[in-house]
């Protein structure tokens, strides 16, 4: 197992530190948390060749505000040849948020039957994108192999509910194992559905409805366990902004910039005709059977609490919320973080504050000619 919490790094905010940690520069798109799980995972492949092993990834999950994977480590120098068919680089359009993976490899039949590996063919995209006209930013390397063993995650899954009553967090372990179970393995990364119906500047259509649109074109899709508007296709893009054209003929909107991408896309006329009536595989076995895929947070301001120790100050409004800091601000008594309880006036300290002055340092201190001190 292996777990990663500094999802601001792996997301894309620090580029150049989370190629420093991880070897992988990331790109920003909505599919951010699946390309930290497949930074982590490439990293962690990266490392295990140099000692001729190799990975075999069981379970990768994104919960909560942390990301972990679970891992098979195998030793091999013959099969460690592979690795860069796993590998990809990422072309995300910085207009409409399209994204095209470029392996780093290739496979080439030899005389004798044999494989041997080549470098890749490419570019796969033009220098401008085909659809709005953008640049391409580019990212990774990531893993773009499957993330998941879909075997191992239904044999979990069973297993899990055997033995319901000796999983307190049986909810949340079967809503997530569900969901993975039916993710398109073979398809990395994802779209949001949300976010193409902004760049056109149309008003969404159901996620059945697009879901059918997509089945009845003869394409492949699923949902994410990462993102509840997050959709895995395997149709090429050129499909996808086909089916919003055609939606946006029945859904007029009104008149953008001509410079704008959803502007250039709309522009085109489609060559497939979409077809929006329900297809029979538009709403999962999960969803037929009205189980729970996303459950909502356990409680108010969820996420990482505030260090042991650290003076609590406005900045952390967002974490507490405002009632519970007013006190700490203002120099008063001060509520217990998150509880929403009222402030307790005979303490002499409010719980969960206190400066970091009066914390013992735990760290050596340093004489004045820099030799360290010794200790008491």
């Amino acid at each position: 197992m292996c777990t990663a919490t500094d999802l601001a790094v792996l997301c894309g905010t620090n580029g150049e530190v989370c190629y420093a940690k991880y070897g992988s520069f990331p790109t920003k798109g909505k599919y951010c948390h699946e390309m930290a799980l497949r930074i982590l995972l490439a990293s962690i492949e990266s490392h295990a060749n140099r000692y001729k092993r190799y990975i075999v990834p069981v379970l990768s999950v994104f919960m909560d505000f942390y990301i972990r994977v679970f891992v098979r480590v195998f030793t091999s120098a013959s099969e460690i040849k592979n690795t860069p068919l796993k590998l990809s680089y990422i072309y995300q359009c910085v207009g409409c948020d399209s994204f095209h993976l470029q392996c780093l490899a290739r496979t080439v039949q030899k005389k004798n039957n044999g494989v041997k590996h080549a470098p890749a063919i490419g570019p796969v995209v033009p220098q401008e994108c085909s659809d709005c006209g953008k640049k391409f930013n580019v990212g990774g390397p990531i893993w773009s192999a499957p993330i998941h063993d879909q075997d191992w995650v239904l044999s979990t899954l069973t297993g899990v509910k055997s033995m319901k009553d000796r999983y307190p967090a049986y909810d949340k372990i079967t809503s997530v194992l569900n969901t993975m179970s039916e993710e398109l393995h073979d398809v990395p990364l994802f779209f949001s559905l949300h976010n193409i119906a902004g760049t056109v500047k149309c008003t969404s259509p159901s996620l059945v409805m697009f879901r059918s649109a997509v089945l009845n074109a003869g394409y492949r899709i699923s949902s994410t366990h990462v993102n509840p508007l997050g959709i895995k296709s395997d149709a090429p893009w050129d499909v996808i902004w086909d089916i919003m054209r055609c939606w946006v003929k029945n859904h007029p909107i009104k008149e953008q910039p001509r410079d704008s991408p959803g502007t250039v896309i709309l522009s085109k006329s489609p060559k497939l005709e979409a077809n929006f009536s329900r297809a029979v595989a538009a709403l999962s076995k999960a969803q037929t059977n009205k189980i729970k895929r996303f459950l909502p947070n356990p409680e108010r301001h969820w996420g990482p609490k505030v260090r042991a120790g650290r003076k609590i100050t406005s900045k952390h409004v967002s974490l507490l919320g405002p009632d519970a800091i007013k006190g700490a601000v203002n120099g008063g008594d001060c509520q217990k973080e998150g509880n929403g309880a009222e402030p307790d006036s005979t303490a002499s300290e409010p719980e969960g504050i206190k400066d970091v002055e009066d914390e013992p340092s735990n760290k050596r201190q340093k004489t004045s000619d820099g030799e360290p001190a010794s200790e008491p």
